[in-house]
């Protein structure tokens, strides 16, 4: 067993134009004042990091490593979640998503699509230049418009969703293997991977790939009913990052787990700061620790209540609190008994 690697924070929901919040240093030192020992990277906020010159230059990559060293942070992993989402897009969310590229290829959707594949596989060659071991991003998702269908999806459909998505993701997944990055997928509402059922259909339409691994945030399993500490029973092998982040689920007369449209205050099913929801925080950090979790334990912060600042320093105590610093001997060693086979044999009456 390892003892896991934290606390560390995702970047994406604190930044803002204004100092400390709007550089990477200067919010790598905010962090760290706080006590984190590690962020993760969102790779489409050049406020932060520019993710084309990083690609392009060993020299930008280093500076920006040497920058995080004078802070005294590391990095965890860089994340793709936006350029992910866009590798596949249904056309119904074709506006929205316009909002999120680059001005030349909106109202373009292949160019879209190809600019966002070509995003992740530039992440995967600056991860390992960063001497990171694994990366985030979604899936993105073709059939969601379908999840609970009237008129009956028409035979087939599911499943050509997901062989598209496999010849989508498996060139990408082949190069992220050529870098020795393990390509971590949030499970997560929205996306065609959203639960154990429709990963395992992703896995195997991208050929069990060695690559394909899960980033695990019970919030996403906890919001949709499901048994989040049974899922890493299930999955601990492919689970390969963790994002610590907490929610509930109150369902009422009026409303469950879809929401009944209400914004994200009036909810059933909503995001907390760590401690504030329904997580059993102390299980998921046991389970982690059994199964030889390796990665990071890092908060992503999405509450609709308690303020990022606030959140972010009871956060590191939090995160920090429920690592468990694993044992080096077993608890009755001190009880042991010298022995060797004849002896064993002698106990056994053989």
């Amino acid at each position: 067993m390892r003892t896991l690697k934290g606390p560390g924070l995702f970047l994406a929901q604190f930044v803002q134009d204004t100092p400390p919040h709007n550089s990477l240093q200067g919010i790598a030192a905010w962090a760290k004042n706080f006590g984190y020992r590690g962020i993760q990277i969102p790779t489409w906020d050049r406020r932060l990091f520019d993710l084309d010159r990083a690609f392009e230059s060993t020299t930008y990559c280093d500076d920006v490593a040497g920058q995080l060293t004078d802070v005294g942070i590391a990095i965890s992993e860089l994340s793709t979640h936006f350029q992910g989402q866009m590798v596949s897009v249904h056309p119904a969310y074709d506006g929205l998503f316009d909002g999120q590229c680059p001005p030349e290829l909106r109202g373009a959707p292949e160019k879209r699509r190809l600019w966002a594949a070509d995003q992740v596989r530039k992440a995967a060659v600056v991860s390992r230049r960063l001497g990171l071991t694994e990366h985030v991003s979604f899936t993105g998702s073709l059939a969601w418009p379908f999840f609970y269908p009237y008129p009956q999806r028409p035979a087939g459909l599911i499943e050509e969703c997901f062989e598209e998505q496999g010849r989508r993701w498996r060139p990408i997944l082949d190069l992220f293997d050529e870098c020795g990055v393990d390509l971590c997928f949030e499970i997560h509402p929205t996306e065609d991977v959203f639960d154990g059922d429709t990963f395992e259909m992703f896995l195997a339409a991208v050929g069990n790939h060695p690559r394909c691994h899960i980033n695990y945030d019970a919030s996403h399993f906890i919001k949709q009913g499901m048994d989040y500490l049974g899922f890493i029973d299930v999955y601990h092998e492919r689970i390969k990052m963790f994002h610590v982040k907490d929610a509930e689920f109150n369902p009422t007369a009026k409303q469950g787990f879809l929401g009944g449209y209400k914004g994200w205050l009036d909810r059933a099913a909503r995001d907390r700061s760590l401690g504030h929801g329904q997580v059993d925080f102390k299980a998921i950090f046991s389970k982690l620790a059994a199964y030889d979790f390796t990665g990071w334990a890092v908060y992503e912060w999405e509450c609709c209540l308690e303020h990022p600042e606030v959140a972010a320093r009871e956060g590191a105590r939090f995160i920090r609190d429920h690592i468990i610093e694993v044992t080096d001997r077993i608890f009755d060693d001190f009880a042991a008994t010298h022995s060797d086979r004849a002896a064993v044999r002698h106990l056994l009456g053989l």
